[in-house]
């Protein structure tokens, strides 16, 4: 499984006009072969950011139903439904406050933190410094992942 980054749905679907968009649409149509998955926490927070551009009822279909617009797995925190919430959010604060040592925003903190969670392949990012050498996770723009899936054919950045 790989795990998507928040900006590759940000491109998809608020700017075509991007120099990534052509790339980054393949990359797209792609996630209907491949194992993918979104981290609620993004989910969360790409919400919050197409909440200035999309009608409240677009808003809310992506947010109970992303999986099936995208066909992506909404991958939940680890143990959500097996500890006590005092201890959940006791271990989940530990790390994240771990994570920030790393020197990272609460959103790639916790799309990183979910990554390690689930021992995911790769992370696929337009933004790979903000988890390069912080992670022994692979971390891969969607034209890279492209390029390695197909043989380096029709990946250009």
């Amino acid at each position: 499984m790989v795990l998507l980054d928040t900006n590759v749905f940000v491109i998809d679907r608020f700017f075509p006009r991007d120099e990534r968009y052509e790339v980054n649409k393949r990359f797209v149509a792609q996630l209907l072969e491949i194992e993918a998955g979104f981290c609620i926490f993004s989910l969360f927070e790409l919400c919050g950011i197409s909440s200035f551009n999309l009608s409240p009822q677009e808003l809310k279909r992506w947010s109970y139903h992303f999986d099936e617009i995208y066909r992506i797995e909404i991958l939940e925190p680890r143990g959500l439904y097996t500890t006590l919430a005092v201890d959940w959010l006791s271990h989940f604060s530990n790390r994240m406050f771990e994570l920030f040592g790393r020197k990272m925003t609460w959103g790639d903190a916790a799309l990183l933190k979910t990554a390690e969670d689930y021992e995911v392949a790769a992370i696929i990012t337009w933004n790979k410094k903000h988890f390069e050498g912080r992670t022994a996770i692979e971390i891969l723009t969607p034209a890279e992942y492209l390029a390695i899936e197909t043989g380096g054919a029709g990946a250009d950045e």
